[in-house]
């Protein structure tokens, strides 16, 4: 009978340990990898999509680990990164492709090991990828070559300066800029210069192309980077505000060039609604709901008319959007809330930092308000 006892003791013990354990197991984080193109180089975007990643994670409580290249334009580098997550194999890989087609065999080879990939920002020609979670390219390129369109009623010559060749943003960027411009009919487009990335490498092309032909009306810029670098030029060669320059992003030092008259507009990505977006579908990847294929984060087009300091807010502060959203049962947003951030307000990061809010009609954007698009 003692023995009975003994054994049934035993066992109400194992199974309370194998309870235990089981719940442990449940309680388990998400374990979710970024690996982006960088966050060394000189654009604030990575910085601030970095922000809602990590602000999303903590408030979803996943495990995170970011891994970057140093430049963007590492590609090689950036693929071996992608074998690395492979070998931890978290749940999830987040992934901002240096190049569409080259990352695509190593990514694969993590989807084949049961990772979830949720593209962000630049997709990647990968087959199994979840979704991919960023701005239209093309239409920013429509947008920003109807704009320059718009300064030029009577045509003129006008460059276009591409950040990369390998990504989906340089490319469907500058597709959407060449057929805005051909749209024009006015406009004699001198052809896309690729700079690498690299601000000094697009003040470079933009001197020299001034140099060579002082008759340019214009630039258009397909990021942050070749952005500066061109108004760059234009305040070293003294002619700022006498060649148009429209461009991408929202960096700090673009909207003082914006305020100068140095540059004349630029279309804002929402990097920081982007990474928050990223993280929502990852959970989702992860609980195996089903995503739609494109979750678009949209932009606006931002001119000195439109730029109201902060503190002057021109716009309502529009609800949550994600209103009814289950954290604690990491439940996705639902279908008809995944175009975010159209209209609304533009806070500075100070503003932003608090509250999930800022995903309903918010992007952060150095330290101005202007009213949303």
């Amino acid at each position: 009978m003692r023995r009975i006892k003994k054994c049934t003791v035993f066992l109400l013990v194992l199974c309370l340990l194998l309870n235990l354990a089981g719940c442990a197991a449940a309680q388990k984080p998400l374990r979710v990898t970024l690996v982006l193109k960088t966050v060394t180089e000189v654009a604030e975007f990575w910085g601030t999509l970095l922000s809602g990643v990590e602000k999303a994670a903590e408030e979803y409580g996943v495990e995170l680990k970011v891994l970057t290249s140093p430049r963007e334009i590492d590609i090689d580098k950036q693929i071996e990164l992608i074998r690395q997550v492979t070998a931890d194999k978290p749940d999830v890989m987040i992934l901002s492709a240096a190049d569409y087609d080259r990352c695509a065999e190593a990514t694969e080879e993590a989807i084949a090991a049961g990772i979830g990939v949720v593209a962000i920002d630049t997709d990647v020609n990968a087959a199994g990828r979840a979704c991919f979670v960023g701005s239209n390219s093309y239409e920013i390129g429509l947008e920003m070559g109807r704009a320059m369109a718009s300064y030029l009623p009577e045509g003129g010559k006008v460059a276009v300066i591409q950040h990369m060749l390998t990504t989906t943003t340089g490319i469907e960027r500058t597709r959407g800029v060449l057929d805005a411009l051909n749209e024009a009919g006015n406009i004699e487009i001198l052809g896309s210069f690729c700079c690498d990335n690299s601000t000094e490498q697009a003040q470079t092309i933009t001197t020299e192309l001034l140099s060579a032909d002082p008759e340019i009306r214009g630039f258009v810029c397909t990021n942050e980077v070749c952005n500066v670098g061109a108004a760059n030029a234009l305040v070293e060669l003294g002619m700022g505000g006498r060649v148009y320059v429209v461009g991408c992003d929202n960096s700090q030092r673009q909207i003082q060039f914006l305020e100068q008259n140095i540059i004349q507009a630029i279309v804002t990505q929402r990097p920081f609604n982007m990474g928050y977006v990223a993280v929502q579908q990852a959970v989702r990847v992860a609980n195996g709901e089903q995503t739609d294929d494109f979750v678009e984060v949209s932009c606006v087009l931002i001119t000195r008319e439109n730029i109201v300091h902060a503190g002057k807010p021109e716009a309502p502060v529009p609800s949550f959007a994600l209103s009814g959203f289950d954290r604690s049962r990491f439940r996705s947003t639902p279908k008809n809330t995944h175009n975010f951030g159209r209209g609304g307000a533009l806070l500075r990061p100070a503003e932003c930092t608090e509250s999930s809010e800022i995903l309903g009609e918010f992007v952060c954007i150095c330290a101005f308000r202007c009213r949303g698009g």
